[in-house]
């Protein structure tokens, strides 16, 4: 084998150990070690990064793309969570309801200084959400007080839950109970209320969770015209310094979320922005409280995040088992740097619901 082709089967040999680890990362409590959870936050690369090695070595030496077809198909749990084949199910019969989750970004869309262009704005979010007037349950995340202005108009004849820390549920139906799970922290939230849809009452969570703020890092260290070796480790250790410490939090919340949501008397639904992807501890513990609606329903790559990091994705509604997820689907839009998701969600009709 010529050197080169060893150099190159040696970093596609260094990418499927790493591509391992992802898979590993939800597995491991970040309490324990937080280092493997950062693979899992590029699994979406390192996958791409395989089916690259995969091509690259069919042309040339084919024997020699097994070991990266053998790590994709060893990790079709964690392919599942990124991309989703499986479309929308039958018309609904019975009960059921449309919900949306949408993380609006603190509304920096709305943040002029010019009173003119902030009016426009307005007009053009309040349009966006009045396409969807109509769905039964919205979950919103990091609301500011111009979002919230508009949401409280839009959504004037509805009912609104809000405690000034971002996250909203606004529903059709009424609330018999509503509460908080509290952080601690005014930047991150999960509120629920229990939704009486007459025949049966829901739980549903709105959340965000701690999010990484490596993003701002991470541009400056990469556009550092004239890169100082010293100064840049020092840059990266923070980056990682500040990943594992929010990690940590996120996990914490996470689980928070997932001991009052097992102790609910009703079924739950859980929407919000995890800031997390499929392969993290976090997504582990709160998809252990059911299914997830874009591995049901889904079509296509799950990115939900719009923003300067791709491929991530990080917004999910997590459905009671005991219910049926009907469709699912992801609203592009120009007023976050998150894409909204939408679901339908039906009850089992009497006499099958056993068949889950």
């Amino acid at each position: 084998m010529r050197f080169i082709d060893r150099s190159i089967l040696f970093i596609n040999l260094g990418v499927i150990a790493a591509t391992f680890l992802a898979y590993a990362a939800p597995l491991v409590d970040p309490q324990l070690t937080w280092i493997i959870s950062f693979f899992g936050l590029f699994y979406p690369i390192l996958l791409i990064l395989n089916v690259v090695f995969i091509i690259f070595w069919a042309v040339r030496k084919p024997k020699y793309s097994i070991p990266s077809i053998i790590c994709i198909l060893m990790g079709i749990n964690a392919l599942k969570g990124f991309v989703s084949l499986n479309g929308s199910g039958p018309e609904a019969e019975g009960l059921s309801i449309r919900m949306i989750t949408y993380n609006i970004s603190n509304a920096n869309y709305g943040m002029e200084r010019k009173m003119k262009n902030k009016e426009e704005k307005q007009k053009q979010f309040s349009a966006f959400l009045k396409e969807y007037a109509e769905t039964d349950i919205f979950c919103f995340q990091e609301v500011g007080d111009f979002s919230y202005q508009i949401i409280k108009k839009v959504f004037a004849d509805r009912h609104l839950y809000y405690k000034n820390k971002g996250a909203v549920i606004v529903s059709k139906h009424p609330f018999t109970e509503k509460g908080e799970i509290d952080f601690g922290t005014i930047t991150n939230s999960c509120l629920w209320a229990d939704v009486d849809l007459g025949d049966e009452t829901v739980r549903v969570y709105s959340f965000h969770l701690q999010s990484n703020q490596i993003t701002r890092d991470a541009e400056k260290l990469a556009n550092q015209s004239d890169i100082d070796q010293k100064q840049a480790w020092y840059d990266v250790k923070a980056i990682l310094r500040k990943f594992r410490n929010k990690h940590l939090t996120r996990s914490n919340q996470a689980e928070k979320i997932e001991a009052h949501a097992s102790k609910s008397p009703h079924k739950v639904i859980l929407a919000g922005d995890l800031n997390d992807p499929p392969q993290s501890y976090t997504y582990r513990v709160i998809s252990s409280l059911g299914k997830d609606a874009f591995r049901e329903k889904g079509m296509g790559i799950g990115t939900t995040y719009a923003g300067r990091i791709p491929l991530l994705r990080i917004d999910y509604i997590i459905v009671d088992n005991a219910l049926q997820v009907m469709d699912y689907h992801m609203i592009n839009n120009r007023f976050s740097d998150h894409n909204a998701i939408s679901s339908s969600i039906s009850w089992p009709v009497e006499g099958n619901a056993g068949e889950e």
